[in-house]
């Protein structure tokens, strides 16, 4: 797939043979991004995100073509000295463990990889740079408690029912709702069998529940999907949002890429369907209004395949919860 924006040579013009992979310094050749060089102390969140971003884009460069004749101990040494970096230190100091917890999940997903159906990632560097990604989340809500298990979420006073929400309007897009009844999933394989074009494959939702603050975003980026989008196309389709720890666990056990800590978990991230709307030549136009959210501060966006991760910033939350969507909390049904 074609990159929206132009990416930065990794500005290596020779790697050498892979014994001399271990000589290779990527803070050397990773692109300064303005004021992100500072310390950390004095870089805003925001642009310590798109430095963290932008001096990542340049590790996976040299990684995606490296790691696979490289061992695990020459991969380590890399991100160590990628760790040290000032355009990374922000997202670094933020993430409880530091560096040294990220590097030893990095590596432990990237070791273990298993390639699979449910796997989010194709390779073992593509599950690395989604979980380097996924520090983002973790270092703008490690503070935020998570939902431990199903009764933590079900009791929640911050979470709303997205069933008679959609049923008033409230709620833009599309989603399906997970059942365990064979009765019901019987039912929701026909439909995605035989009509395709009504939803795309998948259980549904393991939770109709969500933050408001989380439902008036997924309704704007729904809207404006809409209004980009070719005559037909279906409205935006959301895959999962709220999941408890214990359920989290549960995903990793079936061969999932499910992260622990996750904002999954703390109920500030969703899953986007994005490949089944290539049947409607809209998949560009999405993944365009995704990167635009990126660009803008607003979401983690993270290209996970079939489906892209998005979760929300701190700062925005606030924009968010004017929205109106928590004027509904009353029709919360348990």
């Amino acid at each position: 797939m074609a990159a929206r924006h132009p990416k930065v040579p990794i500005g290596v013009e020779d790697f050498g043979s892979p014994s001399s992979a271990l000589r290779i310094d990527l803070r050397l050749h990773l692109p300064k991004v303005g004021a992100v060089t500072r310390a950390a102390a004095d870089v805003s969140p925001r642009i310590a995100v798109d430095g963290y971003r932008a001096s990542l884009d340049q590790l996976m460069t040299g990684l995606a073509r490296w790691a696979p004749r490289m061992n695990p101990s020459d991969i380590a040494r890399q991100l160590t000295r990628w760790l040290d970096d000032a355009e990374v230190q922000w997202v670094v100091d933020q993430v409880p463990g530091g560096g040294e917890r990220i590097i030893q999940q990095a590596l432990e997903e990237y070791v273990n990889f298993t390639p699979s159906v449910a796997s989010n990632a194709s390779d073992p560097v593509s599950v690395m740079r989604i979980v380097l990604l996924q520090q983002i989340d973790v270092a703008w809500w490690s503070r935020s408690p998570g939902f431990a298990d199903d009764f933590a979420v079900n009791t929640s006073l911050d979470l709303l029912d997205l069933r008679p929400m959609r049923a008033t309007g409230q709620v833009r897009f599309g989603f399906g709702i997970g059942s365990d009844r064979l009765v019901r999933r019987a039912r929701d394989f026909a439909v995605q069998r035989l009509r395709p074009d009504r939803e795309p494959r998948g259980p549904g939702l393991s939770c109709r529940l969500a933050r408001p603050e989380l439902i008036a975003v997924l309704n704007e980026m729904a809207d404006r999907l809409a209004d980009a989008a070719p005559e037909g196309t279906p409205r935006l389709w959301v895959n999962s949002i709220v999941r408890s720890v214990v359920h989290q666990r549960r995903l990793r056990t079936l061969g999932f890429t499910a992260l622990l800590p996750s904002a999954h978990c703390q109920g500030w991230a969703a899953d986007v369907e994005l490949a089944w709307f290539e049947r409607f030549g809209a998949r560009e136009v999405l993944r365009d209004v995704l990167l635009d959210y990126s660009d803008a501060g607003v979401l983690n966006v993270i290209d996970e395949g079939r489906a892209w991760h998005v979760c929300l910033a701190p700062h925005a939350v606030v924009r968010y919860s004017m929205s109106g969507v928590s004027s509904v909390r009353a029709t919360r049904t348990r």
